[in-house]
């Protein structure tokens, strides 16, 4: 080994072995190293190594508002039990807070009572709240832009190539977990759950993902990840662009692109 690489500090590793942007579609050159998920979905932003990418700059702080929402999401359910995670709780939702807007999207579901009551038959341990409302439009465009994201970051970790074509999501609540919604079919076809792990440091209470890879050549991928018992997002990426005009929800760069243009609740066609 050379002494350059010998030097080399974790972060200038990567971005050697992955010299451009996989948010890009690897068109531009990484500039930084990006935790995907990022650091704030975990509890003390207590973090596995796995899952680092390179990235430039723009699409790395371009997903900070995403982010932030999807961590405070993240964390609905179950309630943390220890002093430190309340308070981390407390700051992250100080934070969303002054999101403009945010205070009057998040409001309890007038209909979670009622739903909660119907399913209590079903399960009559089910918890009294918490559940994580999706219907608002902050919220809505934040996980768009967070399951983009990731279904991008999870196609590399599982190909070891960028997707430069397109990714689509569809992300469900824990409520949706509950009513039976989330889909068998997909799940069916995934293979085994895998979270961050460092030697016997893991993170499966609070992330696990089940992915496949359908084509022999690795061109698409698709994976479904679980966060905690809060939400889920079902993603979809392929490096075959012309799927970008068949129902995908965004093409890679899209986080240089004007946020406000993304489109919400895509599905494929």
């Amino acid at each position: 080994m050379g002494e350059a690489k010998r030097r080399e500090t974790f972060s200038q590793r990567i971005r050697r072995e992955q010299p451009f942007c996989i948010f890009c579609g690897g068109n531009t050159p990484s500039e930084t190293l990006e935790h995907y998920p990022p650091r704030s979905i975990f509890d003390g932003k207590h973090r596995p190594q796995g899952m680092e990418f390179g990235a430039c700059r723009e699409c790395n702080e371009a997903s900070r508002e995403a982010d932030l929402v999807a961590a405070t999401l993240s964390r609905m359910m179950p309630n943390p039990k220890s002093g430190a995670g309340r308070e981390e709780v407390r700051k992250l939702i100080n934070s969303m807070w002054r999101i403009p807007g945010f205070a009057r999207e998040f409001q309890p579901d007038r209909n979670q009572a009622a739903t909660l009551n119907r399913l209590r038959d079903i399960a009559p341990r089910l918890p009294s709240g918490n559940f994580v409302r999706i219907d608002g439009p902050i919220v809505a465009r934040s996980m768009t832009i967070f399951g983009s994201k990731l279904g991008l970051a999870l196609h590399t970790a599982t190909t070891g190539r960028i997707a430069s074509g397109a990714v689509a999501v569809q992300w469900y609540s824990n409520l949706q977990a509950y009513q039976d919604a989330l889909p068998k079919e997909f799940l069916a076809m995934c293979g085994p759950g895998r979270t961050l792990r460092q030697g016997d440091f893991e993170v499966g209470e609070q992330f696990i993902v089940h992915s496949v890879v359908p084509d022999e050549g690795g061109s698409m991928s698709a994976h479904f990840a679980t966060f905690r018992q809060s939400f889920a997002i079902m993603m979809f990426a392929t490096e075959q662009s012309e799927k970008a005009h068949r129902g995908w929800s965004v093409s890679p760069g899209f986080l240089k692109r004007s946020l406000a243009a993304v489109p919400v609740q895509q599905t494929l066609a």
